[in-house]
């Protein structure tokens, strides 16, 4: 049985790693380009707000072109989208309703989460990594606009599988999420 303690404890945890491994995937595409030298020295602040693959090497980064910097930017939604993947697969293996479990629902729902955001309502009004695919390519943005819906649809059917006392506190936790992700990009990368 879950404690009162643990369910903040677990869905904190689950988001910071999430969130950590967004910006994880962002690094690996600027090491690809000769602008990340340490990999793993990414800042994501304990409130999530600004977080990014920093330290970058700023010459490099200036120099790269819009085609590098979107596929930098889909870096994180992508790893996001592979997480959520790997966080289902692990369900699938695992005992319903044990800590592991509630731990792996809120994983992959926040990565799932953190893509449809980005791809749905950040890219309404072009915020944080949709910015670079509006500078790269203005047309992706309609295509990852329904693919943000695809997102959305399956978060939606990932909460009808979840267990019945688990589903509303859940649904809030993405609630809260999309709305916080969408609003900390207003603020910190407009």
């Amino acid at each position: 049985m879950l404690s009162k303690i643990s369910f903040p404890l677990l869905a904190y945890a689950a988001t910071y790693a999430t969130i950590w491994l967004h910006e994880l995937g962002h690094a690996l595409v600027f090491r690809r380009f000769g602008c990340k030298p340490d990999l793993f020295d990414l800042y994501v602040p304990f409130h999530f707000g600004a977080a990014s693959p920093a330290p970058l090497d700023a010459a490099c980064v200036t120099s790269m072109n819009n085609f590098q910097l979107f596929l930098a930017s889909m870096g994180g939604i992508s790893a996001n989208l592979l997480l959520s993947a790997g966080g289902l697969w692990l369900l699938r293996h695992m005992q319903t309703g044990s800590r592991a479990a509630w731990f792996f629902s809120v994983f992959v729902l926040a990565n799932l989460t953190e893509a449809a955001s980005y791809l749905t309502l950040s890219n309404i009004r072009p915020l944080g990594d949709m910015i670079d695919v509006q500078n790269y390519c203005p047309a992706w943005r309609l295509p990852l606009g329904l693919l943000g819906i695809i997102l959305v649809i399956w978060l939606i059917q990932f909460l009808k599988s979840v267990p019945p006392t688990w589903r509303i506190g859940l649904s809030i936790f993405c609630a809260i999420m999309a709305g916080c992700m969408v609003g900390m990009r207003f603020v910190f990368a407009s």
